[in-house]
């Protein structure tokens, strides 16, 4: 991705990140900063998304282990980059942190209980975040993404159906509502989780 970026013309780093090695992180974070310097706006965006269609089922089928590795990785793993990169925002007095929940955080499934669980434990994140370090500088938001689908997807006519909008969605629209919110235009919003999924949530 960043090769790609850069062919582009823009400008672009990529590191090795691994969200359920918190040595990872703290690796990840220190090239950073030594490329870019402090790290004042942070995208958290990382889901075990084989972990939950496969073996993230309902509260009696699944196993605890599924269950703890998917919250390590969705849930704790962006904690870790959350404190790893607050310190410098604190004493810049100026840092945005948008974090990708789902709509499968408030509503619920069949099953991908974990995945679910995970994602509601992002949304008290951010809102905890912003309660108590707001008045340092450090906005911090969530994302709850709509389904970002091929052309060819097979159950495509059935979302369809569930948006109020003409068109399917794309990974822009929801890149430009992260980049909203990691600019100036949204000093005034903290503590949110922002549903970009076409109306289809349409919740208060």
């Amino acid at each position: 991705m960043a090769d790609s970026i850069a062919s582009q013309g823009g400008e672009a780093h990529s590191a090795y990140l691994d969200l359920a090695d918190h040595g990872s992180i703290d690796a990840a974070f220190s090239e950073a900063e030594k490329t870019l310097g402090p790290i004042l706006r942070l995208h958290g965006n990382g889901a075990a998304l084989d972990v939950a269609n496969s073996r993230d089922l309902n509260a009696l089928d699944i196993d605890i282990e599924t269950f703890e590795l998917t919250l390590r990785i969705n849930l704790t793993g962006h904690l870790a980059c959350v404190k790893r990169a607050m310190p410098a925002m604190i004493e810049a007095g100026d840092g945005a942190i948008v974090l990708t929940s789902s709509g499968a955080s408030y509503m619920p499934e069949h099953i991908r209980l974990a995945y679910g669980v995970s994602k509601a434990g992002i949304n008290q994140l951010v809102r905890h975040v912003a309660h108590n370090w707001g008045k340092a500088g450090v906005r911090c938001n969530a994302i709850a993404p709509g389904p970002i689908l091929p052309d060819d997807f097979p159950q495509m006519e059935l979302y369809k159906m569930a948006m109020k909008s003409p068109r399917v969605g794309s990974g822009y629209d929801i890149a430009a509502m992260v980049a909203m919110l990691l600019s100036a235009d949204s000093e005034w919003i903290n503590g949110q989780v922002i549903s970009v999924d076409a109306g289809m949530s349409m919740r208060g």
